[in-house]
Formats: C-alpha cells, sequence, structure tokens
C-alpha cells in the first residue's frame, strides 16, 4: 500500500500530511514530540479498509512548517481546521493521541462541524499541582550545541527516556531500535524549546470532555502512563465507551497496527 505524502498550506505555514485509502476520512494526530511517521503502520492497514486515513505533522514537529510561538490548544485545533480545508475534508474522525488528544477535543470543540467522531488514545486529565509536576520532568531544556556531540547524546537519551515511560515494556532490541531512531529524528526535527507543553500545561482537560457531544471511543493499553485516567474519561464523557488494549500500546509494536485499526473501525461503523 502506497502512502502519499503533500504539504497542504495554512495561514501559519506549511504542513505536512501522509495518507492512505480512499472512502470515508479518519484524521490521526500524533504524539509529542513525535510526527504522522508514528501512523504508517495504521495507515497502512487503512489502506484497503474502505476508509481513508490522514496523518498531518502537527505545526513545529515532523516536516511541518516551525509555528509562531506561543501557541496554545486552541491554536493547535484552528490550525487542523485549516489542514482540513486545505485536504478539502468537511468533516472526519478525528483520533488524538495522548497531548493531541486535547487538540482533538477543542477541535469538537471549537468547530463541531469538522468532526463525526472523536477517538481520544490517551487522555492526559491531571489537576493543575500533578500536571506541573508531570511537565516538570518531561520538559528538560536542551543543552548548548557542541563540537563533541554531547547536543546529540541528550537527545538520544531524552527519547529513550520518552519510550521508557510510554511502555515500561521497551527494550532496545532490534524493533525498538528502529522505534528509538524514528523518535531521535523526530525530536530533533520538533521545536524543542515549546513543544506543546506549555499549551499542556494551560489546558482544562476535565472541563473541556465535560462539554463533548460527539461520538467518543477512550483508548488505553495496560502499560500506558495515562491508563490511570481512562475511567475518568469515561465519566467526563457523556455515552463514551472505552478499549484497553492488552501489554504495550499498538503505537510501539508495529504488528499491532491491525488490532488498533480494527478497534478503531468497529466504533465508527457501530456509532
Amino acid at each position: 500500500m502506497t502512502i502519499r505524502r503533500r504539504l497542504v498550506e495554512t495561514p501559519s505555514g506549511f504542513v505536512h500530511v501522509r495518507s492512505a485509502g480512499a472512502g470515508p476520512p479518519i484524521l490521526l494526530l500524533h504524539w509529542t514530540p513525535a510526527s504522522s511517521r508514528l501512523y504508517i503502520p495504521a495507515l497502512e492497514e487503512l489502506g484497503n479498509s474502505g476508509y481513508a486515513g490522514y496523518a498531518p505533522d502537527n505545526m513545529g514537529y515532523g516536516q511541518s512548517d516551525p509555528r509562531p510561538a506561543p501557541w496554545w490548544v486552541r491554536d493547535y485545533a484552528d490550525n487542523i481546521a485549516a489542514v482540513m480545508d486545505g485536504l478539502g475534508l468537511e468533516s472526519a474522525a478525528v483520533v488524538g493521541g495522548h497531548v493531541s488528544s486535547e487538540f482533538a477535543v477543542e477541535l469538537s470543540l471549537r468547530h463541531p462541524d469538522r468532526v463525526t467522531h472523536l477517538v481520544l488514545d490517551g487522555c492526559p486529565v491531571w489537576d493543575r499541582a500533578f500536571r506541573d509536576e508531570v511537565l516538570k520532568l518531561s520538559r528538560q531544556p536542551a543543552p548548548e550545541w557542541s563540537e563533541d556531540g554531547a547536543h546529540v547524546a541528550w537527545v538520544w537519551e531524552r527519547s529513550l527516556w520518552l519510550q521508557r515511560m510510554w511502555d515500561s515494556g521497551f527494550e532496545l532490541d532490534e524493533q525498538g531500535a528502529a522505534l528509538l531512531r524514528n523518535a531521535v529524528i523526530d525530536s530533533m526535527l520538533a521545536q524543542q524549546m515549546d513543544d506543546a507543553t506549555e499549551a499542556l500545561r494551560e489546558y482544562d482537560m476535565e472541563a473541556a470532555l465535560g462539554k463533548v457531544r460527539k461520538p467518543t471511543l477512550a483508548l488505553t493499553a495496560e502499560t500506558d502512563p495515562l491508563n490511570n485516567c481512562h475511567e475518568k474519561v469515561l465519566e467526563l464523557v457523556d455515552g463514551s465507551v472505552g478499549h484497553s488494549f492488552a501489554g504495550g500500546h499498538p503505537m510501539h509494536y508495529p504488528h499491532k497496527a491491525a488490532e488498533y485499526v480494527d478497534v478503531i473501525l468497529e466504533f465508527l461503523r457501530g456509532a
């Protein structure tokens, strides 16, 4: 299955988009600080599913343009609506992973006609004190550039820390090394000093979820660090349904891509 790639012009700059398949559209918003590369296995599965998958690199990530700073969740949501305009999509089912779950929720609130269904793949429903604590740990300032390459080693170490935080079972075997290589590349491309953590810090996810009125599927995995927020999401979003993947999250195990896509499609077909 060929994955198509294009640049979409928005008022804030060009956004790089990967896509595959044909049919009702599904918009896939990546984790941070990753890129649409994260969804390549899912796009390959969607290619012959009767649906069309579109995975943009959020502004400031992957091969999209740098974004103006500071940006807030509403700015990401508005830009995603502009990407949909450029793709010719009046509406779509929207999948948001981790930080992008906030972008997906805000898109549904600010542009309700653009979202048919929500798939919230890990939601940071934290109080302000815990949110500040987590972000203090996750946002470590990048070192200055140096001739000995210490700044590159820092990116490797940070990416490895993120992989192990996201998946407690992560191993640096052949598959793990390939995932980590992509994570390092995406991390080096991202705007490190403003990697959406400020937007995450300021957004009241609990209040936003209480306003959601779209058919909603909440996803988690046994080892996902946001697993402890899963039941809270189901309580806050009226009529939502949930699914938990056994073991590690499919985003870290490409052979689980078919399972991931099947769960989403079953929800879309039944909602």
